[in-house]
């Protein structure tokens, strides 16, 4: 009995964990953007990552963060959850 139970509850784990790379429902996942930003008080370069949206601009991807960091208003955590608000310059936007 508790052999087939934990039988039955491995195979349900193997139908909701997918390889990475692999479609997931159906959808292949694509890359994130990579967001590199850069403040002069700011210790090296911060990387932040941001979901491609096929169509767009690479640097319009990461265009939000960009804003969130030179807002003081912005309370999302970036960059290791640093409270430098102003200054900030998008360096580079790959995947």
């Amino acid at each position: 009995m508790r052999t087939t139970i934990l039988a039955m509850m491995l195979a349900g784990l193997a139908v909701f964990s997918s390889p990475a790379g692999t479609p997931v429902n159906g959808q292949e996942k694509e890359p994130p953007v990579v967001c590199g930003l850069r403040n002069p008080s700011y210790t090296g370069l911060c990387e932040e990552r941001a979901p491609y949206e096929q169509g767009k601009k690479l640097e319009a991807i990461c265009k939000p963060i960009l804003d969130c960091l030179n807002d003081t208003r912005c309370i999302k955590t970036y960059c290791g959850a640093t409270t430098i608000r102003r200054g900030w310059v998008l360096e580079s936007a790959t995947r």
